[in-house]
């Protein structure tokens, strides 16, 4: 077997709407899907899908993967989510290749918003 690429990333919501809302008015991502009966979403991230699965009775600390946005300013990013009431779990920090903050969406599903150094995003490559 030869994994090809990631296709979507999941994050269990307790409540669909609220968590779409979320993520296509707050976070203003593009939302290619959304399926009731199925209690599933689909958000646009550039170059991977965000998924929202509903339906499931969330634990009050929720654990598991990340997704990691990235933004053209960081800093701006962070006042931007600061107005709109996001719950800002860490500001914005700088690491050796990267800045990144942590926001909190409406079920406590951790999401980074990142921007790197170099100024590339997902698997983009800039070169000299």
């Amino acid at each position: 077997m030869k994994i090809k690429g990631a296709d979507f990333v999941v994050y269990l919501v307790s409540d669909l709407k609220k968590a779409a809302a979320f993520y296509r008015d707050v976070l203003e991502l593009p939302q290619t899907e959304y399926k009731k009966d199925w209690d599933w979403a689909e958000f646009d991230c550039g170059n991977i899908t965000l998924t929202l699965f509903s339906g499931a009775v969330l634990p009050e600390i929720v654990l598991g993967g990340r997704i990691a946005l990235g933004v053209d300013d960081i800093h701006a990013a962070h006042e931007e989510l600061k107005e709109k009431g996001v719950d800002v779990v860490k500001p914005p920090y700088e690491l050796s290749g990267c800045w990144m903050l942590e926001i909190l969406d409406p079920d406590r599903n951790m999401v980074f918003i990142h921007k790197r150094k170099d100024e590339s995003v997902g698997q983009e490559q800039v070169t000299d």
